[in-house]
């Protein structure tokens, strides 16, 4: 193979895994509390300004051709939408929600939170949300939370959420179904004063479906470009292999 077909392989290769990462994120548009993924071809040299955070085994050598690649994590903040239920709740600011799993503790942005039979908070898939003294347990009456996270019975504090913050939560690792975990023993800081919480509200995913689309249209493009290319250098390689030697 010619290294001209290797650089057009390794090319193609890098939008393909461009586009999962696009897919994957178009995806996850109405998933409540959801961040989006960005592809990271080419990892700056220690000389160079750090514009993100990732650990090493992120990143994948695909060829000598082609750039390193990895996969992080946007951050940022997500539309802020009001549901008007009680146990809906969204973090304006850093942090997140921490919940009870059988791995451990976890992390959260999703707040679409409900009570099981016993009146412990959850979350969507059955795990207890952590409070300051633990989980929470309600029972009926009128729920209250403050922008503080402090929980309200019918007047009566019944808990607090514990929002956990992360000085570098670039090294949080997703586990699914929108939570995080540490990688790496990440130190726990301070809760940001600018940190405050909304009852009935959630935050929406962090990803512009207009830019997504538009995004997964151009590395479409450039995929079938590359394509195009290892076509005619095939197709070059093999004219000029029968060609050789041919008598005329």
């Amino acid at each position: 193979m010619s290294g001209g077909m290797y650089l057009a392989a390794a090319g193609a290769l890098v939008q393909q895994l461009r586009l999962e990462v696009l897919a994957n994120n178009v995806a996850n548009i109405s998933t409540i509390g959801y961040k989006g993924d960005r592809s990271v071809f080419q990892i700056p040299q220690e000389t160079e300004p750090q514009t993100f955070e990732t650990s090493i085994e992120a990143v994948q050598s695909l060829s000598p051709y082609a750039p390193p690649f990895a996969t992080v994590v946007d951050f940022s903040q997500g539309a802020i939408r009001q549901t008007g239920n009680p146990l809906d709740v969204a973090i304006n600011g850093s942090g997140f929600f921490s919940i009870q799993t059988p791995d451990g503790v976890e992390y959260t942005r999703q707040g679409n939170f409900s009570l099981d039979s016993s009146g412990v908070l959850i979350t969507p898939d059955g795990h207890p949300v952590l409070g300051e003294g633990g989980e929470i347990t309600l029972e009926e009456g009128t729920v209250e939370i403050d922008l503080q996270g402090g929980v309200y019975l019918d007047g009566d504090e019944v808990g607090r959420l514990q929002i956990t913050d992360f000085l570098n939560p670039e090294t949080l690792k997703k586990v699914g179904n929108g939570r995080f975990a540490e990688s790496d023993g990440t130190a726990v800081g301070e809760r940001s004063e600018d940190t405050t919480l909304s009852q009935g509200y959630l935050e929406a995913a962090n990803v512009n479906p207009v830019r997504a689309m538009t995004e997964m249209i151009e590395t479409s493009r450039a995929f079938e470009a590359y394509q195009k290319v290892i076509q005619s250098a095939d197709e070059a390689t093999s004219k000029s292999i029968n060609d050789v030697g041919k008598t005329i």
